[in-house]
């Protein structure tokens, strides 16, 4: 036989492995997550032919055949689409979705290694679904592997409301498969911990001055009224007073053909320079410099008149009164020339107080919602000019009510004082008030993205809550982000984490083998006389923050195949042509013999 016999056999079977190889690559042109294979050839063997010119420079070989040196898998990206699947998924980069046949497996990835219970297999086809039981599957039925927060027990979800372990264990290398059920309820938390911010602004919402400095018995709070500060009262129409600039009243007072005259200023000054801060300052200056006295209007058997007002009460002797300045104006005590009879007096417009109230939804362990209401009202207006500054002060009264706010929970109002400081930053310590039988945390200092203020240009407004308590909820939706973290949304408002797929990838992907069904294995050899695996061991496909090393995952979304239909069909145009060439020479080697043999005849 003949050398041309035999190199043109091994070209047509080698030909013959192009043609299927390519042949199988256009087949799967429309199976998701399809890597072509890219069939490779080389020459058979060869000799060196001694008999030709052995002493020549030029070298004489003579080569038998070629033979198939690979079918190395194509890693290229395919191209990507969307999709409408709740758990379609592609992956964009260097790596591979983790499936495996075992519920109870798992799949740990370190730095030196890896542990598996059960073979594990890598896919890019991200067509995922979900079986009877929960479990995320690809088309073959396989578990797909990630990690799992373990927060959902017994088809109810646990939320820990705790961002920094979720991220610390979604870094983790222990990978198990992946379990949502249909049905699943997010279970409702107790309320323990709430942060609000607000802005309070002492000229945008005001509130009768009897609800404030009345007890429930409708007596005066004495120290209450007298401890205000005159800059923090408006007047009936809610034009607040303003001491900038309603800062001064008069008194002229007419007795027996005597005039006297006194004028007292909003300041610091104290009685000396006849300054006054306080409505308590405001009653010691009259009564010690005029006789006069300050309170609030009461009625014939003693009791504040309602609604609360000031007034000015002559116990001295018959006088003529006049009552002038920018306050008297303000508060509709102005007077002129008015006789004013022994047990006599003069009533203001009804007071009120900058007031403002915020109400939060809270939940108890059973969902169900409650409010806590605070109740803000300022007692200082502050002075950022004086020596020391002079802080704005507000009394704030917090209690749990039901939820239409009528009933309330708490065992009594929790007080407390808040300030602001020149700077505008808010001093409040935190409180606990009572909410059944626990205790909630409850700060105004600011929520988790805001701070309190209080802003002039600003209304008063509840600017963001921040708290742990969760009413009940059903699963709604979910979605995967571009680290393949998965999070799942309630109905109650609530979107959290509970897990997210796997991703790993290889130094050397050619090491892989395919197994069918669109999916890959791990592979070793023998390399030195040592037992290797030809991908290197699995990577983990996040760093130590969690985040993706390697790509993306875009959720609603499939990787096609990753043939080129063009350059399929061009090889395989050129894989058919050798392979009829090969057949020529084939002919042409068997005729050869035949006219050798008829050479005897």
């Amino acid at each position: 036989m003949n050398d041309t016999i035999l190199n043109s056999y091994s070209g047509i079977k080698t030909h013959q492995f192009g043609l299927d190889s390519i042949s199988n690559n256009i087949a799967n042109v429309n199976t998701t997550g399809y890597k072509e294979n890219i069939p490779e050839f080389k020459s058979l063997f060869s000799a060196h032919l001694d008999s030709l010119g052995s002493s020549s420079a030029v070298s004489s070989d003579r080569n038998f055949g070629s033979s198939g040196a690979s079918n190395a898998i194509s890693t290229k990206s395919g191209n990507y689409h969307q999709t409408d699947g709740e758990f379609d998924m592609a992956y964009q980069g260097r790596g591979w979705f983790i499936v495996g046949p075992n519920q109870k497996g798992n799949f740990k990835i370190d730095k030196d290694g890896y542990e598996q219970q059960q073979a594990n297999y890598f896919t890019r086809d991200g067509a995922f679904t979900r079986d009877a039981d929960g479990y995320l599957v690809n088309s073959e039925g396989y578990y797909v592997y990630g990690i799992n927060l373990d927060k959902i027990k017994n088809g109810v979800f646990v939320s820990n409301n705790d961002n920094e372990k979720d991220l610390k264990e979604l870094s983790e290398n222990n990978l198990k498969p992946l379990n949502i059920p249909q049905e699943l309820k997010f279970q409702p938390l107790l309320t323990s911990k709430v942060d609000i911010s607000i802005n309070l602004n002492p000229k945008s919402n005001f509130q009768n001055a009897q609800d404030v400095f009345l007890d429930t018995s409708g007596k005066l709070i004495e120290d209450k009224f007298k401890n205000q500060d005159m800059n923090a009262i408006a007047n009936n129409d809610d034009k607040p007073l303003d001491t900038n600039i309603y800062n001064d009243i008069d008194f002229k007072i007419s007795e027996n053909g005597n005039t006297s005259e006194f004028s007292f200023k909003y300041g610091e000054g104290g009685e000396k320079q006849n300054e006054f801060r306080t409505i308590g300052d405001l009653q010691k200056l009259i009564k010690d410099k005029t006789g006069l006295e300050l309170d609030v209007a009461r009625d014939k058997n003693n009791n504040p008149k309602i609604p609360l007002s000031l007034r000015i009460l002559n116990n001295v002797a018959d006088i003529n009164l006049s009552v002038g300045g920018k306050i008297a104006q303000q508060l509709g005590l102005s007077v002129s020339e008015l006789p004013l009879k022994k047990g006599g007096s003069e009533d203001s417009n009804p007071i009120k107080i900058p007031f403002y109230s915020t109400s939060t939804e809270i939940y108890d362990t059973d969902g169900k919602k409650f409010l806590l209401k605070s109740d803000y009202v300022m007692l200082d207006s502050g002075d950022n000019k004086s020596t020391p500054p002079i802080n704005q002060k507000w009394e704030v009264k917090t209690a749990v009510y039901d939820f239409k706010g009528d009933i309330m929970v708490s065992k009594k109002p929790v007080s407390q004082t808040i300030e602001f400081d020149s700077n505008g930053d808010i001093i409040a310590n935190p409180i606990e008030v009572d909410f059944k039988e626990n205790k909630i945390e409850y700060s105004l200092k600011g929520s988790k993205e805001y701070k309190s203020t209080n802003l002039p240009y600003q209304d008063s407004k509840l600017i963001q809550i921040t708290q742990d308590g969760k009413p009940e909820g059903s699963l709604r939706e979910i979605r995967v982000d571009g680290n393949g973290i998965i999070y799942l949304a309630f109905s109650n408002g609530v979107s959290e984490a509970m897990g997210r797929v796997g991703i790993a990838a290889f130094v050397n992907d050619q090491g892989l083998r395919k197994v069918g069904g669109n999916l890959l294995e791990m592979t070793s050899n023998t390399v030195n006389g040592e037992n290797k695996l030809l991908s290197g061991n699995p990577i983990l496909g996040w760093n130590e923050d969690g985040i993706l090393k390697f790509g993306k995952v875009m959720y609603k979304n499939l990787e096609t195949s990753n043939v080129d239909v063009g350059n399929a069909l061009t090889n395989l145009i050129l894989m058919q042509r050798g392979y009829s060439m090969n057949a020529k020479a084939f002919s042409t080697g068997d005729d050869l013999i035949k006219e050798a043999i008829n050479l005897k005849k």
